[in-house]
């Protein structure tokens, strides 16, 4: 049986002045496969960066928009009054309830951050009971 190895392959980042010295190579050959051959790189990506270049007028990478939830809490002052006016009895109950009150959700390690940065901590809190003492 033969053993079949998977690499992940991660796409290279060039330097803006590799970037710029290819496209000008381009733009006075001509030639997309004498630049790529001469730079080292594939077509595709030669093609990426006049596409860039055509777009934005500049050849640096286009930042990618974040996605997903804030990591961080935004008001951190309406944070706190949410918290001393809120009853709850363990943090990843604030997940749901925070959403609710400020229409944007958190990961419950951004509450837990948050809380701690008030000077809240872990520990657990006494609780009373009815049962007598020995």
């Amino acid at each position: 049986m033969q053993k079949i190895l998977e690499f992940k392959i991660t796409p290279k980042t060039y330097s803006v002045d590799l970037r710029e010295r290819a496209i000008h190579f381009y733009k006075e050959s001509k030639h997309k496969s004498k630049t790529c051959e001469i730079f080292n790189i594939a077509r595709t990506t030669l093609d990426d960066w006049i596409l860039i270049e055509q777009q934005t007028g500049q050849l640096k990478q286009p930042k990618s928009p974040n996605l997903g939830r804030p990591s961080k809490i935004l008001d951190l002052q309406a944070f706190e009054h949410f918290i001393k006016h809120t009853p709850f009895t363990q943090a990843k109950d604030l997940v749901s309830l925070f959403e609710q009150h400020f229409g944007y959700s958190v990961g419950y390690h951004v509450i837990l951050k948050a809380l701690n940065k008030m000077g809240w901590t872990g520990k657990k809190r006494v609780s009373f009971t009815d049962k007598p003492v020995n």
